[in-house]
């Protein structure tokens, strides 16, 4: 593997940078991921799992792609069990996850967070047959998750300008002038796909390690 960017995340990271010629997702680099469908919030829980699939990357530029799951299913339902607002929660979450990739990059990790992906306008026949497979189906509206997603990544770009934490920050190249992810990105109901590196790479530098 002569790549020196690879994508670690959730399944958004491997869709968004499948077989792609400069960006490797972390399975085509070492043949691991076992961070699929973790969240931003509860990823420092998971060290153990994010050092196994890191480790072998020490000597290049990560990209950390977490945050839709959140947005999609946890969010809403912590809400639901505690009370808490979103707003709190969005920002605990962002505060969470950025201090998590904090430490890590005082350890030498060249990590670089990832935008939240804007989130698919799920309806129709299909999509009801997809979810009803899913293990943590969406309960939350298109609105909801457009919402969630534009604040956690806010909340991602105060955090990440506070810890001095490169953050790839290329939604608004993502959607189209109704909030809608472009066509031409569309991998499925969730997930873009490896176009979407393409247009990191055209505008976002990643700076030596």
């Amino acid at each position: 593997m002569h790549r020196t960017i690879i994508a670690v995340g959730d399944s958004h990271s491997l869709r968004c940078f499948e077989n792609h010629p400069v960006i490797a997702d972390s399975t085509a680099a070492t043949g691991i991921n076992k961070l699929d469908g973790k969240t931003a919030y509860k990823l420092q829980d998971h060290d153990r799992r994010v050092r196994k699939v890191i480790a072998p990357l020490h000597d290049k530029h990560i990209i950390f792609c977490f945050g839709e799951v959140d947005v999609r299913i946890h969010l809403k339902r912590q809400h639901g069990k505690t009370g808490t607002d979103i707003a709190t929660l969005i920002e605990n979450t962002a505060k969470r996850y950025t201090g998590y990739v904090a430490k890590l990059r005082q350890q030498g990790f060249d990590i670089h967070i990832f935008n939240v992906v804007p989130t698919g306008d799920f309806h129709g026949d299909a999509f009801e047959k997809w979810r009803a497979n899913l293990a943590y189906p969406p309960t939350t509206s298109f609105t909801e998750r457009r919402d969630y997603t534009l604040q956690l990544n806010e909340q991602y770009r105060k955090y990440c300008a506070a810890a001095d934490l490169p953050f790839i920050d290329i939604y608004k190249h993502l959607i189209d002038a109704h909030g809608l992810r472009h066509r031409e990105l569309v991998y499925d109901f969730s997930h873009l796909n490896s176009t979407t590196a393409d247009i990191v790479l055209r505008h976002y530098s990643f700076s030596p390690s």
